[in-house]
């Protein structure tokens, strides 16, 4: 099947913080894990926002912030060098301090065997898809132990999936209220305060966070993330460094700094810290969404991109953005069953994202599934009704099915299209350029439909004239 260049394809806004990987702070607590004991130092994380805390004994490798290589990155943003080269690693502070001392954070209360138990049922329920017995035991976890701010965060997550996003919040601030520096629920906050465009909701949510919490390397990473966001970057390289001058080797706030530096415009220097921070974690999720995301942009790299897609969306499966990435790159390459799988689970997991859920209409658009394309369509217009790239891949609908379209005639198809092409134009307004093919279409569309319009002319007279013939005849019979 041939694509239609002019058809509208959009990789979804970037969720920034959502899903990624996130490996842990070294800390000295001996036994501490990302997913494992509830008792903890702060940034155990190992998927960002929208994955699920997992039972004891379910430990990805490296959860414990081990890691393996030799990179560093230049804390300072001025090249590639040590970025704790500015204080000694035992620099100790007004108080005499050492800087392990400094950067230790506080354990991390076990909830108790009861609520234990709630917990990891629920979270079996969740990983068999049944939501609402998951969303039961989580809620017993909680009357269980008033701190399991896990299983009040494993809520939210539910909410999320299911498009509440005013619910997920409450769990997630709920989870905060518990324990409050807890990163993924922090992170969980800001995805949403992103996705909905409102970056300055992310920035004032996270600075009081930030100063309360200096000695949580998540948290500070986090902050630095939302502060690109906010395109502060110099005050996201501070946060960035207040992580690295603990740990040098903090993928996260590399993470950070990678950001910052493409947002500058500082492509070398974000391209070596990108090597050294896979070099530190090859299996960071994030990291190979953003290798894609920039090998997609070179000529020649479109095969590149797609593996490091592919790798993200392999290493977190729950990864909604790379899974997006990876699906409009598909779609992209003519492999549309493939693109649709991969729309439809980062629907599952990010149903309020407005561009995936357009991309995952234009997917069925293209396979000719009309009926769920119109569908598709109708949420997105539900969501954003005034979404101009959805009118006009409606538009393009109604074209090209044609007298396919279940229920319709391919006149009534063509009209369908006119409106939408005319409905695209009226929202464009002022911005629509001289040579939009909106025109050309509609042009196309009107001389199709006086084609039509003459032809059932001339098929209605000439049926006329076999009635009149068949009246005649009939009158010569009877006499």
């Amino acid at each position: 099947m041939t694509r239609d260049p002019m058809s509208r394809v959009f990789l979804a806004a970037p969720l920034a913080f959502a899903l990624a990987a996130t490996p842990a702070c070294k800390d000295d607590d001996a036994g501490t894990t990302a997913e494992g004991s509830e008792t903890t130092s702060g940034g155990e994380s190992d998927g960002r926002a929208g994955g699920l805390e997992r039972p004891p004994g379910s430990v990805d490798p490296d959860d414990d912030g081990s890691t393996t290589g030799d990179a560093t990155a230049d804390a300072s943003g001025e090249g590639a060098s040590d970025p704790s080269d500015a204080e000694p690693e035992e620099a100790p502070n007004p108080f005499g301090a050492t800087r392990e001392e400094q950067c230790r954070q506080d354990p991390r209360r076990d909830m108790n065997a009861s609520a234990r138990r709630r917990f990891d049922e629920g979270v079996r329920q969740a990983a068999a898809g049944n939501v609402s017995q998951a969303q039961t035991a989580f809620r017993e976890a909680l009357r269980e132990d008033r701190s399991a701010y896990k299983a009040a965060y494993n809520l939210g997550v539910l909410a999320d999936r299911a498009g509440n996003e005013s619910e997920a919040l409450d769990q997630y601030r709920q989870a905060l209220r518990i324990q409050g520096d807890y990163e993924r629920a922090a992170e969980g906050i800001v995805t949403i305060y992103t996705r909905r465009g409102s970056v300055p909701d992310a920035i004032a949510f996270m600075e009081p966070v930030a100063r309360r919490y200096p000695r949580n390397l998540a948290i500070q990473a986090l902050y630095a993330e939302v502060l690109v966001q906010a395109q502060r970057y110099d005050d996201a390289w501070e946060a960035a460094r207040s992580a690295l001058r603990c740990d040098e080797r903090f993928v996260p706030a590399l993470t950070a700094l990678i950001k910052a530096s493409f947002a500058q415009g500082r492509d070398e220097l974000g391209e070596s810290i990108l090597d050294q921070a896979l070099s530190v974690d090859e299996a960071n999720a994030e990291l190979h969404f953003i290798k894609g995301s920039r090998l997609q942009d070179e000529p020649g790299r479109f095969r590149d991109a797609l593996t490091e897609f592919r790798r993200a969306a392999e290493l977190r499966p729950d990864y909604a953005e790379a899974r997006v990435a990876l699906g409009v790159a598909l779609l992209a390459g003519g492999n549309y069953p493939a693109a649709i799988t991969e729309f439809e689970a980062a629907a599952a997991l990010a149903p309020t994202l407005v561009a995936n859920q357009l991309n995952l209409a234009d997917a069925y658009r293209s396979t000719r599934q009309w009926e769920k394309a119109k569908a598709q369509f109708d949420r997105v217009l539900q969501m954003e009704p005034e979404l101009t790239e959805a009118w006009f891949n409606i538009a393009l609908m109604y074209q090209e099915a044609g007298e396919e379209f279940p229920g319709l005639d391919d006149l009534t198809s063509l009209q369908q299209a006119k409106q939408a092409f005319t409905r695209y134009r009226d929202l464009m307004g002022p911005r629509l350029p001289r040579d939009d093919p909106s025109a050309g279409y509609l042009e196309n569309i009107d001389r199709q439909i006086q084609r039509i319009e003459r032809r059932r002319e001339r098929e209605a007279r000439q049926r006329e004239r076999e009635a009149a013939r068949a009246a005649e005849g009939g009158e010569e019979t009877a006499e």
